[in-house]
């Protein structure tokens, strides 16, 4: 998928500010973008979502992309992580460094 597209579906989470993951978990398999794998790219262990969300800033895609996968993990398992990472802004962060990295490629 061409980054255009990808940057129009981030928009789209942006905007609906949905705290279903299911929306989430769609985008991310539709822009191929779901990193299964998330915890490789992780650096704290046990993972420790809060630190490694201190990263977005010199975060590159890929990170960002296995970020939001793991913040879905962190979810599934704890049910209302989401709603609170959206609430505290890290959601829209991390989609906002997503388009700002996809507009640079």
């Amino acid at each position: 998928m061409d980054s255009a597209k990808k940057i129009e579906i981030l928009k789209d989470l942006l905007n609906e500010n949905s705290d279903r993951e299911s929306i989430y978990y769609t985008a991310l398999e539709e822009m191929g973008d779901l990193k299964k794998d998330y915890y490789d790219y992780m650096t704290t262990e046990p993972i420790s979502l809060d630190k490694e969300l201190l990263r977005i800033p010199d975060a590159d895609y890929e990170l960002c992309a296995a970020l939001l996968t793991a913040i879905l993990r962190e979810d599934c398992k704890c049910c209302g992580t989401l709603i609170r990472r959206i609430n505290n802004g890290q959601v829209s962060m991390l989609l906002n460094k997503m388009i700002e990295l996809l507009i640079k490629m």
